[in-house]
């Protein structure tokens, strides 16, 4: 059973009894993943003292190159499971334990789970001390509380009193979003984001907002602790629309296989252009986390013409520090014709994807009072939504067909989309280009395919953009690649992600005659690349009591690395920051000497060799 909050069943795992500070709290809302536990700083310096939570014993342990890089779990009576990661090392027992079993492994990397009996623990115990290891970006102790069924629960409920906090969060932006075509905002189709304006915890809207049909409400927020500037998250929020909750939403707990699903709690679209991660305060397609509550339009605001309503936000965070959103929407019909200032007219058919909806635009054409669509084999005539200054706005629902082409007047726009992945369902593609297999579930929502390929000839590269980067994926897709270039070495040949400079990252593959197949999650530019050159191998200390290696790999990454002492094989821890590896003896009191030999391998199969003797 769960302890309650007054028992102080659990110590503070780092300078206990002192003020702590913190970087990142449970529900932060990263790029891939909420955060699962607390982030507590160590001023940037490592090998603090990291104590057991309470009593129980060591469950398992594991140490890795990412992620959470040294990290260990500790088994509680109540049966919770506390977390501590990215340390600098363990205890002396523990670690006398874990480098005994990489020796035995032979294996850098280790996952460990130690008997009941084997690892006792009594709370206040030293079980490690704090460090940078994994992906952790600098030093710092991730903490975890977890229940039985392995699910992060909220470290701050149990109100530390190490953390201190009295700031309410803060809001910057709200954001409204129509949700099908009919639906406006200040007359228009799209999404529109609105700065607020502050006094004290109170937060307002200063500018007029008229609306009509469904619209979607998202907020750009942040919570502070006390003695930190760090921008964490707020766990609670409530959404009610003339004293009405529509939605309501409470970060206590979740799945580790959920985690992913923040693609689709925050605006993906947004995120990946700014870099600003609204939270959406409506369930949208495909999101199934469990920690909301809402009405039957799951959040989204209904506004119906000649009304006014009343939008409040309530935020809170894990000390109840409390802040609120008050604003007017005023509900009025769409106007077909209006001017707003700052829109930049186009001289050209621009469009763009919103959900379902492609939204076109065009200059204004006294001659023209409709486009037409060509999409099933069949031209359909389109009457512009709306006129905003000399712009015309047409709307196209993507439900009913994949669009060929659009012509205004003497305007025309080619489309290039290929198919609909349904988000629920399994799908296939086959193109002359390129083959998608989706399992049932990969999609969070309706995607609308669209590739080209080009063939880059100054840089001897052929590049495939796969679909817009608008759509979250969630479980890995199959793709295969059917290249036009001819390649000399398929053994080396991989497929490499491009970013928006074209620097590449390895993604790997493997060929079938001339056809490559590879898994991703991610939708963007791929090409292909030869990487022929072998890792570089650079020796720092070589003596007796340690060898230190830097070692790197300019395209394909590291893979795997070995280093062997007069036959015997050396563990050698990995920093993959550092771009080095330190040895650790398996027996402090043995010299190192002898003929050495480290192989350092890339991810395109290139070995390098370093040999040498000690004496």
């Amino acid at each position: 059973m769960e302890p309650q909050e007054e028992d102080g069943y659990y110590q503070f795992p780092i300078r206990s009894g002192n003020q702590n500070f913190l970087s990142g709290t449970m529900g932060e809302l990263r790029s891939s993943h909420f955060h699962a536990g607390i982030d507590i700083k160590t001023q940037g310096v490592q090998g603090l003292e990291v104590y057991a939570a309470a009593d129980g014993y060591v469950s398992r342990i594991k140490v890795a190159t990412g992620g959470y890089g040294n990290a260990l779990y500790i088994l509680h009576p109540n049966g919770t499971t506390s977390v501590y990661a990215h340390l600098k090392k363990y205890n002396q027992e523990i670690a006398d334990f874990v480098r005994r079993s990489q020796y035995q492994k032979k294996s850098f990397e280790i996952e460990l789970f130690p008997e009941k009996n084997q690892f006792q623990v009594k709370k206040g115990d030293v079980v490690g001390y704090s460090g940078n290891s994994g992906s952790s970006a600098g030093p710092h102790l991730h903490f975890e509380i977890r229940d039985s069924q392995q699910r992060p629960l909220n470290p701050l409920k149990y109100k530390f009193s190490e953390i201190r906090d009295n700031i309410a969060p803060e809001v910057r932006k709200i954001a409204l979003k129509t949700m099908d075509k009919h639906s406006r905002v200040n007359n228009q189709f799209g999404r529109f984001e609105f700065r607020v304006i502050r006094k004290g915890n109170n937060y307002s809207i200063p500018v007029p907002i008229n609306a009509y049909g469904r619209i979607g409400l998202e907020i750009l927020t942040h919570d502070k602790l006390n003695g930190a500037n760090n921008r964490n998250g707020v766990p609670c929020m409530e959404l009610t629309l003339d004293q009405q909750q529509v939605f309501q939403q409470n970060i206590n707990s979740f799945r580790f296989a959920e985690t992913r699903s923040i693609l689709i709690h925050t605006d993906y679209q947004t995120a990946r252009e700014t870099g600003q991660r609204f939270a959406k305060m409506y369930v949208d397609h495909g999101n199934q986390l469990p920690f909301y509550e809402t009405n039957d339009s799951k959040g989204l605001l209904l506004i119906r013409p000649d009304s006014t309503h009343q939008v409040q936000i309530n935020l809170w965070d894990m000390y109840n520090n409390n802040s609120q959103v008050n604003f007017e929407i005023s509900g009025k019909s769409p106007s077909n014709e209006f001017t707003a200032d700052g829109y930049a007219n186009t001289k050209e058919i621009q469009h763009d994807l919103m959900g379902n909806t492609l939204v076109l635009r065009a200059p204004s054409d006294p001659q023209e009072d409709c486009a037409y669509m060509f999409a099933n084999r069949m031209r359909y005539q389109l009457e512009p939504a709306y006129q905003i200054n000399q712009t015309a706005v047409f709307l196209w629902d993507m439900d009913q067909g994949l669009p060929d082409s659009l012509s205004f007047g003497e305007l025309k726009k080619t489309f290039n989309y290929k198919a609909v992945m349904p988000g629920a369902s399994s799908f296939n593609y086959y193109g002359e280009l390129l083959e998608i297999k989706a399992p049932s579930g990969a999609l969070f929502d309706t995607t609308f395919l669209t590739y080209d390929h080009v063939l880059d000839s100054a840089l001897h590269r052929e590049k495939f953009r796969i679909c817009q980067d608008i759509y979250p994926i969630k479980k890995n897709l199959s793709v295969t690649l059917k290249p036009r270039m001819d390649y000399d070495n398929l053994k080396k040949t991989a497929v490499y992600e491009l970013d928006n400079r074209d620097n590449p990252s390895y993604v790997g593959g493997s060929w079938d005659g001339k056809k490559i197949s590879f898994k991703t999650r991610n939708w963007g530019t791929f090409t292909l690349l030869a990487d022929t050159l072998e890792p570089a191998v650079k020796p720092l200390i070589l003596n007796g009591d340690q060898l230190v290696f830097r070692i790197d790999d300019k395209l394909s990454g590291i893979d795997q690395f070995s280093l062997y002492l007069n036959g015997d094989w050396v563990l050698m821890n990995y920093d993959y920051k550092k771009k080095l590896i330190r040895s650790e003896k398996l027996d402090p009191q043995v010299s190192f000497s002898g003929e050495l030999e480290l192989k350092v391998s890339d991810n395109a199969g290139n070995i390098n060799t370093y040999r040498t003797n000690l004496n």
